[in-house]
Order: structure tokens, then C-alpha cells, then sequence
């Protein structure tokens, strides 16, 4: 027998259908079957009994299932070890994404793993900064990106970029805009932010800690949802300068002539992980990434 039939039979005994079985191989239905019969005439009897529904495992093959099960997890554990040996990382990295994934240079990242350290795998979740943070904290992620900062101990923050948000609004606001300070800004309708986005403590330093404080009728973290809102007239807000000269030209918002503030963004880890073979693999390629494309950026500008 083979190990590529001990997976297909591990497989069907799992689904109880052959096409959900070929579908979770990525291989075709026929090759499975194939894979079953092949392994019935090697033991001498059926391995199952097929019905209107799907696949149900014969008594014979209810007990032939758990170890075939069994030796495949002692292949896999045999495949990691033996990589390790090899001084290659193994195991799950769970990655939190705050942007989506061009701006993060998602692909490059994933590439880059899949070729230098194969025994990676790349666990994505996308949420906002600050509930990023936390889950990282919880131990329900393993690093991520944020946009803003973080002054806890427990996290080791990496700056990747640093970059400049805009205050924008509906485009029947412009001629409005032109002529605001900020004092004249809070004077506006506002989208607000949740405690956790990034985008608060700009709010907190550069108005509230004037005595300016926003109007706010609606709170909103998605960029989709606060673009389509700025559409509708609700108010203004704050978006990446880059985005918000792309939506510009797309006529879809209008921007503040009056200046732009600074925010970072950052890969984060728990300090309590920086020995871990896996995560130090992931900070090696996620910062080879971004080294180069600030240097060609800057190249660029130049």
C-alpha cells in the first residue's frame, strides 16, 4: 500500500462521500475511488458499503481507519522532525492583518515563506489595530500589523513605515474645507472611531487636547464603510494620504488643505515569543520586505 491510498481512505472516512473527499485532496474523484479499490484488494474485503447518501465505513474498515490515521500523523510528525533537524522552522504562525492585503504586501510575505521556510504555514486575520493588539495579548494570534503604537512592555514593536493621515470629507464640503482650521474642523459633522482604532489618539492629541471636541453621530473602522458614508454627506474623517489622494481622484471625497498628521505603521509580537524559531522566521521576511520597499520608495523620491 501507499501512503497516497492511506490518505485518500483517511479521507473518505472522514467525509463519508467521495466527491467531498477528492475535493478536500485536490485531486479527482476517480483517483480516489481508484485509491479505495485498490485498497480493498490488497486487505480482501470492503472497506465500505456505499448508500443513497455517501460512504459509510464497514466494521473492518471503522478499525483500519484509526490506524491509518495514526500512521499518517507519524509521517507528518516524522517530516517535521525532520526538517527540524535541518534547522528549518515548523508549525502555524497566526498572522493579524489591519489593511487589506496589497497594502501589507501579503503576497511577497506569503512567497517568501512558502520558499525559504516551507514548513510554515500562515494563518490570516484581518481585524482592526487595537483588537489586533488583544488577541495577540490572548493568545489568539501570534504577531501583526497595526497602524499607531503600543507603549506595553509584554509587546515588542517593530516600526515598518511611517506615514500621513488626511482629514477628509463629502465633496460638498470642499469649498468649507478650503477655509477651516482646526477649530473650524470640529465645527463639522463627524464619523467616529472605536476606542481601539488607531485613528483615536490622533483625535485625543490634536483636537480634544485643544478643548476641541467632534461631533460624532456614527462610528465606523471599516475604510469601505467610512468612504461610503463620506459619499452620503455624513461627515468627515481621517484616511492614509495616499488613499485619500486616490479617492480624491476619484472624486469620491474632499480633503483638508490645512496639514497632515503623522502615524507609524508597525509589526507586533509578544516580548515573551522573540525566541521562536517560527516568529523570528516570519520578522526576517517581514522586514526584508519592507527594507526594500521603503528603499525603493525613497530611491523614488529621490
Amino acid at each position: 500500500m501507499e501512503l497516497y491510498q492511506l490518505r485518500s481512505f483517511v479521507a473518505v472516512a472522514g467525509e463519508r462521500h467521495l466527491t467531498r473527499a477528492s475535493v478536500k485532496l485536490n485531486i479527482s474523484q476517480p483517483a480516489v475511488s481508484a485509491h479505495i479499490k485498490a485498497l480493498e484488494q490488497e486487505f480482501g474485503f470492503p472497506l465500505f458499503t456505499r448508500t443513497p447518501s455517501g460512504m459509510e465505513l464497514t466494521c473492518e474498515g471503522e478499525q483500519l481507519a484509526e490506524q491509518a490515521a495514526a500512521i499518517l500523523e507519524q509521517v507528518e510528525a516524522m517530516a517535521q522532525l525532520g526538517m527540524q533537524l535541518q534547522g528549518q522552522p515548523t508549525g502555524s504562525i497566526r498572522i493579524g492583518l489591519n489593511r487589506h492585503a496589497e497594502f501589507l504586501r501579503i503576497t511577497p510575505l506569503y512567497q517568501q515563506l512558502q520558499t525559504r521556510y516551507p514548513g510554515i504555514d500562515v494563518i490570516l486575520n484581518q481585524s482592526i489595530s487595537g483588537t489586533i493588539l488583544k488577541q495577540i495579548r490572548a493568545g489568539e494570534l501570534d504577531c501583526g500589523f497595526i497602524l499607531g503604537g503600543c507603549e506595553k512592555s509584554d509587546i515588542t514593536v517593530i516600526r515598518l513605515a511611517g506615514y500621513r493621515l488626511r482629514v477628509v470629507g463629502p465633496v460638498a464640503f470642499q469649498e468649507r474645507l478650503e477655509m477651516a482650521d482646526l477649530a473650524g474642523l470640529a465645527g463639522f459633522p463627524w464619523i467616529g472611531f472605536p476606542a481601539d482604532c488607531p485613528y483615536s489618539p490622533i483625535i485625543e492629541q490634536y483636537f480634544i487636547a485643544r478643548g476641541l471636541h467632534l461631533k460624532t453621530g456614527v462610528i465606523a473602522d471599516q475604510q469601505s464603510a467610512i468612504i461610503s458614508m463620506i459619499e452620503s454627506g455624513v461627515g468627515l474623517s481621517l484616511m492614509l494620504e495616499e488613499e485619500a489622494f486616490a479617492a480624491r481622484e476619484r472624486q469620491q471625497i474632499a480633503l483638508w488643505p490645512g496639514g497632515s498628521f503623522p502615524i507609524d505603521l508597525s509589526f507586533v509580537h509578544r516580548s515573551a515569543d522573540k525566541k521562536s524559531a517560527t516568529l523570528q522566521a516570519v520578522l526576517d521576511v517581514v522586514t526584508s520586505i519592507w527594507s526594500h520597499a521603503c528603499s525603493g520608495a525613497m530611491a523614488e523620491d529621490a
